[in-house]
Protein backbone atom coordinates (compact mmCIF):
# COMPACT_ATOMS: atom_id res chain seq x y z
CA UNK A 1 0.00 0.00 0.00
CA UNK A 2 1.34 3.39 -0.96
CA UNK A 3 2.13 5.54 2.07
CA UNK A 4 2.40 9.32 2.16
CA UNK A 5 6.18 9.05 2.59
CA UNK A 6 6.45 6.59 -0.28
CA UNK A 7 4.28 8.81 -2.45
CA UNK A 8 6.49 11.84 -1.94
CA UNK A 9 9.65 9.80 -2.41
CA UNK A 10 8.31 8.55 -5.72
CA UNK A 11 8.06 12.05 -7.12
CA UNK A 12 11.60 13.48 -6.91
CA UNK A 13 11.50 15.17 -10.33
CA UNK A 14 8.40 17.28 -9.79
CA UNK A 15 8.54 20.92 -8.61
CA UNK A 16 7.36 21.32 -5.03
CA UNK A 17 4.31 23.27 -6.23
CA UNK A 18 3.23 20.15 -8.14
CA UNK A 19 3.63 17.72 -5.22
CA UNK A 20 0.53 16.35 -3.47
CA UNK A 21 0.09 17.34 0.15
CA UNK A 22 0.96 14.84 2.89
CA UNK A 23 -2.32 15.74 4.61
CA UNK A 24 -5.37 13.61 3.89
CA UNK A 25 -8.78 15.18 4.54
CA UNK A 26 -11.60 13.42 6.35
CA UNK A 27 -14.32 12.35 5.89
CA UNK A 28 -13.91 9.05 4.12
CA UNK A 29 -16.46 6.85 2.39
CA UNK A 30 -15.38 3.50 3.78
CA UNK A 31 -18.54 1.60 2.87
CA UNK A 32 -18.10 -0.13 -0.54
CA UNK A 33 -21.72 0.63 -1.43
CA UNK A 34 -21.20 4.33 -0.77
CA UNK A 35 -18.01 4.28 -2.81
CA UNK A 36 -19.84 2.74 -5.76
CA UNK A 37 -22.68 5.23 -5.40
CA UNK A 38 -20.27 8.16 -5.25
CA UNK A 39 -18.47 7.05 -8.41
CA UNK A 40 -21.70 6.34 -10.28
CA UNK A 41 -23.14 9.79 -9.56
CA UNK A 42 -19.85 11.64 -9.95
CA UNK A 43 -19.06 10.21 -13.38
CA UNK A 44 -22.66 10.57 -14.52
CA UNK A 45 -22.76 14.23 -13.53
CA UNK A 46 -19.37 15.01 -15.06
CA UNK A 47 -20.36 13.46 -18.38
CA UNK A 48 -23.88 14.88 -18.21
CA UNK A 49 -22.35 18.36 -18.24
CA UNK A 50 -20.91 17.60 -21.69
CA UNK A 51 -24.35 16.71 -23.03
CA UNK A 52 -26.15 19.53 -21.23
CA UNK A 53 -27.85 21.93 -23.67
CA UNK A 54 -25.56 24.96 -23.90
CA UNK A 55 -27.98 27.63 -22.67
CA UNK A 56 -28.90 25.61 -19.58
CA UNK A 57 -25.41 24.50 -18.54
CA UNK A 58 -24.90 25.49 -14.90
CA UNK A 59 -23.14 28.85 -14.95
CA UNK A 60 -20.58 27.73 -12.39
CA UNK A 61 -18.95 25.37 -14.91
CA UNK A 62 -16.40 27.70 -16.45
CA UNK A 63 -13.13 25.79 -16.30
CA UNK A 64 -11.69 22.38 -15.50
CA UNK A 65 -11.76 22.65 -11.71
CA UNK A 66 -15.30 24.03 -11.63
CA UNK A 67 -16.51 20.92 -13.47
CA UNK A 68 -14.92 18.74 -10.77
CA UNK A 69 -16.41 20.91 -8.01
CA UNK A 70 -19.86 20.79 -9.63
CA UNK A 71 -19.86 17.01 -9.99
CA UNK A 72 -18.43 16.47 -6.49
CA UNK A 73 -20.90 18.73 -4.70
CA UNK A 74 -23.95 17.44 -6.54
CA UNK A 75 -22.89 13.85 -5.99
CA UNK A 76 -23.10 14.42 -2.23
CA UNK A 77 -26.45 16.23 -2.28
CA UNK A 78 -29.76 14.35 -1.91
CA UNK A 79 -30.98 13.51 -5.43
CA UNK A 80 -34.57 14.62 -5.09
CA UNK A 81 -37.03 16.10 -7.55
CA UNK A 82 -36.28 19.51 -6.08
CA UNK A 83 -32.56 18.98 -6.65
CA UNK A 84 -33.16 17.99 -10.27
CA UNK A 85 -35.39 21.01 -10.82
CA UNK A 86 -32.71 23.33 -9.44
CA UNK A 87 -30.34 22.06 -12.14
CA UNK A 88 -32.90 22.09 -14.91
CA UNK A 89 -32.91 18.31 -15.18
CA UNK A 90 -36.12 16.75 -16.45
CA UNK A 91 -34.93 13.28 -15.50
CA UNK A 92 -32.00 11.51 -13.90
CA UNK A 93 -30.98 7.86 -13.63
CA UNK A 94 -31.97 5.59 -10.74
CA UNK A 95 -28.45 5.35 -9.40
CA UNK A 96 -27.79 4.07 -5.87
CA UNK A 97 -28.03 6.56 -3.04
CA UNK A 98 -25.22 7.36 -0.63
CA UNK A 99 -26.07 6.29 2.89
CA UNK A 100 -23.56 8.67 4.46
CA UNK A 101 -24.36 12.33 3.97
CA UNK A 102 -23.53 13.61 7.43
CA UNK A 103 -20.90 16.02 6.14
CA UNK A 104 -20.91 19.16 4.05
CA UNK A 105 -19.82 18.84 0.39
CA UNK A 106 -16.72 20.93 0.98
CA UNK A 107 -13.24 20.61 -0.49
CA UNK A 108 -9.92 20.91 1.28
CA UNK A 109 -7.98 24.06 0.51
CA UNK A 110 -5.29 23.57 3.17
CA UNK A 111 -4.22 21.20 5.91
CA UNK A 112 -7.10 22.36 8.10
CA UNK A 113 -9.20 24.54 5.78
CA UNK A 114 -12.33 23.67 3.82
CA UNK A 115 -14.27 25.66 1.22
CA UNK A 116 -16.68 25.30 -1.67
CA UNK A 117 -13.97 26.58 -4.03
CA UNK A 118 -10.70 24.84 -4.87
CA UNK A 119 -8.64 25.34 -8.01
CA UNK A 120 -6.79 22.55 -9.80
CA UNK A 121 -3.68 22.94 -7.64
CA UNK A 122 -5.62 22.74 -4.37
CA UNK A 123 -7.81 19.91 -5.65
CA UNK A 124 -4.75 17.80 -6.37
CA UNK A 125 -2.73 18.80 -3.32
CA UNK A 126 -5.42 18.37 -0.67
CA UNK A 127 -8.23 16.24 -2.12
CA UNK A 128 -6.61 13.54 -4.26
CA UNK A 129 -3.85 10.98 -3.89
CA UNK A 130 -1.51 10.04 -6.72
CA UNK A 131 -1.73 6.45 -7.87
CA UNK A 132 0.52 6.14 -10.88
CA UNK A 133 2.04 7.75 -13.95
CA UNK A 134 0.55 4.88 -15.94
CA UNK A 135 -2.84 5.67 -17.48
CA UNK A 136 -3.72 1.98 -17.29
CA UNK A 137 -4.17 2.46 -13.53
CA UNK A 138 -7.10 4.85 -14.07
CA UNK A 139 -10.60 3.81 -13.05
CA UNK A 140 -13.87 5.71 -13.56
CA UNK A 141 -13.93 8.76 -11.30
CA UNK A 142 -10.17 9.19 -11.14
CA UNK A 143 -8.50 12.45 -12.13
CA UNK A 144 -5.70 13.21 -14.55
CA UNK A 145 -3.69 16.24 -13.48
CA UNK A 146 -1.37 18.40 -15.57
CA UNK A 147 1.27 20.94 -14.63
CA UNK A 148 1.71 23.10 -17.72
CA UNK A 149 3.24 25.92 -15.66
CA UNK A 150 5.46 24.33 -12.97
CA UNK A 151 5.67 27.45 -10.83
CA UNK A 152 1.88 27.38 -10.41
CA UNK A 153 1.47 23.71 -9.56
CA UNK A 154 -1.34 21.72 -11.18
CA UNK A 155 -3.03 23.89 -13.77
CA UNK A 156 -5.46 21.45 -15.38
CA UNK A 157 -7.57 18.44 -14.43
CA UNK A 158 -9.59 15.93 -16.43
CA UNK A 159 -12.15 13.42 -15.14
CA UNK A 160 -11.52 9.85 -16.26
CA UNK A 161 -14.93 8.45 -17.17
CA UNK A 162 -14.21 5.00 -18.51
CA UNK A 163 -17.13 3.95 -20.73
CA UNK A 164 -19.82 6.47 -21.62
CA UNK A 165 -23.02 6.52 -19.56
CA UNK A 166 -24.91 8.22 -22.39
CA UNK A 167 -24.08 6.43 -25.63
CA UNK A 168 -22.54 3.27 -26.96
CA UNK A 169 -19.29 4.60 -28.37
CA UNK A 170 -15.74 3.31 -28.24
CA UNK A 171 -14.07 4.45 -25.04
CA UNK A 172 -12.73 4.92 -22.49
CA UNK A 173 -13.34 8.66 -22.26
CA UNK A 174 -12.23 11.67 -20.26
CA UNK A 175 -14.18 14.89 -19.82
CA UNK A 176 -12.95 18.37 -19.04
CA UNK A 177 -13.55 22.06 -19.59
CA UNK A 178 -10.91 23.94 -21.51
CA UNK A 179 -11.34 27.10 -19.47
CA UNK A 180 -11.54 30.58 -21.01
CA UNK A 181 -8.99 31.98 -23.42
CA UNK A 182 -9.26 35.70 -23.97
CA UNK A 183 -12.80 36.49 -25.15
CA UNK A 184 -13.54 32.81 -25.75
CA UNK A 185 -15.43 31.28 -22.82
CA UNK A 186 -14.05 27.83 -23.48
CA UNK A 187 -16.01 24.60 -23.82
CA UNK A 188 -16.56 21.14 -22.45
CA UNK A 189 -14.83 18.33 -24.29
CA UNK A 190 -15.12 14.56 -23.97
CA UNK A 191 -12.36 12.94 -26.03
CA UNK A 192 -11.59 9.26 -25.98
CA UNK A 193 -8.33 8.20 -24.40
CA UNK A 194 -7.19 7.23 -27.89
CA UNK A 195 -7.81 10.79 -29.09
CA UNK A 196 -6.01 12.21 -26.06
CA UNK A 197 -3.00 9.99 -26.66
CA UNK A 198 -2.90 11.34 -30.22
CA UNK A 199 -3.40 14.99 -29.29
CA UNK A 200 -1.48 17.22 -31.73
CA UNK A 201 0.37 18.80 -28.80
CA UNK A 202 2.56 16.17 -27.06
CA UNK A 203 2.38 18.09 -23.77
CA UNK A 204 -1.19 16.78 -23.42
CA UNK A 205 -0.27 13.11 -23.85
CA UNK A 206 -1.02 11.21 -20.60
CA UNK A 207 2.09 9.07 -20.73
CA UNK A 208 5.19 8.37 -18.67
CA UNK A 209 8.01 10.64 -19.71
CA UNK A 210 5.76 13.64 -20.31
CA UNK A 211 6.87 16.09 -17.58
CA UNK A 212 3.59 17.98 -17.89
CA UNK A 213 1.48 14.94 -17.02
CA UNK A 214 1.37 14.50 -13.25
CA UNK A 215 -0.38 11.15 -13.32
CA UNK A 216 -3.54 9.37 -12.26
CA UNK A 217 -5.07 10.48 -8.96
CA UNK A 218 -7.93 9.16 -6.82
CA UNK A 219 -10.22 10.95 -4.39
CA UNK A 220 -8.90 10.83 -0.84
CA UNK A 221 -12.39 10.20 0.53
CA UNK A 222 -12.38 6.85 -1.31
CA UNK A 223 -9.01 5.76 0.05
CA UNK A 224 -9.15 6.42 3.76
CA UNK A 225 -6.03 6.71 5.89
CA UNK A 226 -2.72 4.96 5.47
Amino acid sequence: MLTRRGLLAALPSLPMACLPSPYLPPPYLNDPGDQRAFLAWYTWLAEAAFFWPGPTLPREIRDCSSLVRFAFRNTLLPHTAEWAHSLGLTEFPPLPALSRRGFAPLLRTGAEEQAHFADAAHLMRYNFRRLSADLNAAQPGDALFWCQQPALGATHVMVFLGPSRFESAPGPFVVYHTGPDGKWAGELRRPSVHDLLNHPEPRWHPVRGNPRFLGVFRWNLLLGGD
